[in-house]
């Protein structure tokens, strides 16, 4: 499981009091980039290859309010796969009291930015990072029913 770390400034706070919702899918984008160059597909790769991931899908469940000062954890899990997608799973947790304040699961596709037609068209992981998705998907395991956002998931 990936684990990103950040404490809630203070400009994340909107007149509410607590951490604007936008701020939350920054954490979980910070966290998918992380994981991307953890699976092999991060800047680099997209620099070589023209290749990169695009999310196709993000939904999030609020729970608890952060607030400025708050630390911040996001877990990421791999919890599914196909040859050219991915589903992860997030939680952001409150380190000191670790509450869960946040789920989010978000599929992202493997893309070649300039495709046959000029567009970007989705294409399968190649060997070298396929290995890496089966690895970290097999590492990463399932998540109990209750932590799902649900609705989100790899239509077969």
């Amino acid at each position: 499981m990936l684990s990103l770390r950040r404490t809630c400034p203070g400009t994340w706070v909107d007149f509410n009091g607590h951490m604007r919702d936008a701020y939350y899918v920054l954490l979980i984008s910070f966290a998918n980039d992380q994981t991307m160059d953890e699976l092999g597909m991060g800047p680099r790769y997209l620099a070589a290859t023209g290749r990169t991931l695009y999310n196709l899908d993000t939904r999030i469940r609020y729970l608890q309010e952060a607030h400025g000062g708050n630390d911040l954890v996001v877990e990421m899990r791999l919890i599914d796969s196909d040859a050219r997608r991915l589903h992860l799973h997030s939680l952001i947790r409150n380190t000191a009291t670790d509450a869960i304040l946040a789920i989010n699961e978000s599929v992202l596709m493997h893309v070649a930015q300039t495709g046959p037609e000029g567009r970007p068209a989705a294409e399968p992981f190649p060997p070298n990072v396929a290995v890496l998705v089966t690895a970290r998907r097999a590492r990463d395991g399932d998540v109990e029913k209750t932590l799902r956002v649900g609705g989100v998931g790899l239509g077969r």
